[in-house]
């Protein structure tokens, strides 16, 4: 039945077309995940290609390789920033496709396969067009250029061929260009995410260290009450590490450092609370303060996850006992505390539980179905991109008697940490 609705919509297609879309069909609607495209050329010695093919790969599990229509952007440093000075478009199929059109053009500083958004797949870069990104990037003019770059680095970073702290420092040199709050706050996520996940354990630090400072300075620079004000304030007190970190957050919520247009608003106090209670530089007396100055149910939530985020054993024990055996906690309070007890700067602190979430989840599961005990499953899913997260989550998997649903997330989870160990080892072996 499903295979002939999609011939009864492929007609119509192919009559505007006027190409026969059969395998069109068993390419895209019949089969499942995504192709990756990546340049490969050879350049003469006077810098010019001397040969240009296009790669298409597919991940082993779902081995297809489609037919793309695509064009490829050159771009180079101009008067104007980094602007497109070729495109060709084409036909890309197979493992390997040639573009003749390009042999004997001048190498450009940045090549873009699938300008223009043109098919869906991942993309890669060269590592000449990496170079040219690490310090350009914010000189492209064209935004959707700009976010085909971005994407692509990113899945370069996920998929561990780029390491998490060229990432890192790629989105702290171009994030300034972008305007639109949504890309910023992307760009910023994915850098925590980085991190978070996919950084060397031993640079990380830095890497916080760096997204606090740009953060902070951002902060003071963004225009007075607008969205990039508010963004920076957040990533700041989210990243905040150090002692230095802890006073300008102390001073925010005292009222002794004020920036013009920033509105430390209930939301913005428990987002600077927060940041100083995850590093131990507030506890108890300050959360029961703000609890009582914000008397509402979102502030009884915020200061849920601020109790969650102390930084002590003992406070880790009690989230943990009344995340999975409290069931009087109510439905919004418990997703709370559920973001709170992983922090990156507390690795340490909660490492030994990874073993009691495996023993603890299913307990949960059979008790309270639904919203709490997904949501318990997601969030309090070991972070910890360790070997032994993988043994621990195979172990489990082991028995095939638990339910089908439940398996889903756990191999979900289980995949993120994978993911987590290849980048970890791609930024470590890059940096030795």
């Amino acid at each position: 039945m499903r295979e002939l609705v999609q011939d009864r919509q492929r007609a119509p297609l192919e009559e505007s077309s006027g190409r026969d879309l059969s395998e069109w069909v068993d390419q895209w609607l019949r089969t499942s995940q995504v192709n990756t495209l990546r340049p490969v050329f050879e350049l003469t010695n006077d810098g010019r290609y001397a040969s240009f093919t296009i790669e298409q790969t597919a991940v082993p599990e779902h081995p297809v390789l489609r037919n793309h229509r695509l064009a490829v952007g050159l771009y180079s440093e101009g008067p104007d920033g980094l602007t497109r000075t070729s495109r060709v478009e084409l036909d890309v199929a197979g493992a390997r496709t040639e573009v003749p059109e390009l042999v004997g053009h001048p190498a450009a500083d940045l090549v873009l396969v699938n300008d223009d958004d043109l098919t869906y797949a991942k993309l890669r870069l060269d590592e000449r067009s990496l170079t040219t990104l690490r310090t350009r990037i914010g000189a492209i003019p064209d935004p959707l250029a700009r976010a085909l770059c971005w994407s692509a680095a990113w899945d370069m970073t996920r998929d561990a061929e780029l390491p998490a702290r060229d990432w890192v420092q790629l989105v702290l040199a171009g994030v300034d260009a972008e305007t639109e709050i949504s890309v910023v706050q992307s760009l910023l996520a994915r850098v925590q995410t980085a991190l978070n996940s996919y950084a060397d354990p031993s640079w990380a630090p830095t890497g916080w260290t760096m997204l606090a400072d740009h953060a902070l300075a951002s902060l003071e620079s963004a225009p007075a009450g607008s969205d990039a004000q508010l963004q920076w304030s957040r990533t700041f007190a989210s990243a905040a590490r150090t002692d230095e970190h802890a006073e300008i957050l102390r001073g925010l919520l005292d009222g002794s450092r004020v920036l013009e247009g920033l509105e430390v608003d209930a939301d913005a106090r428990w987002a600077f609370l927060s940041g100083l209670v995850a590093i131990g530089g507030a506890g108890d007396a300050e959360i029961d303060a703000e609890a009582e100055r914000d008397a509402t149910a979102t502030g009884v939530r915020r200061a849920a996850t601020a109790r969650a985020l102390r930084p002590t054993a003992e406070s880790k024990a009690e989230t943990w006992q009344r995340a999975f055996h409290d069931d009087g906690v109510p439905n919004a309070v418990h997703e709370a505390m559920l973001l709170g007890f992983w922090h990156p700067a507390q690795r340490k602190l909660t490492a030994e539980y990874v073993e009691r979430y495996f023993a603890d989840l299913r307990p949960l599961w059979d008790r309270r179905p639904g919203e709490i005990a997904k949501n318990a499953v997601q969030y309090l899913f070991p972070p910890v991109v360790e070997p032994r997260t993988i043994v621990a989550a195979d172990a489990w998997l082991a028995d095939e008697e638990q339910p089908p649903p439940l398996r889903r997330l756990i191999f979900e989870g289980r995949d993120g940490i994978a993911r987590a160990l290849r980048a970890r080892e791609c930024d470590a072996d890059a940096h030795l």
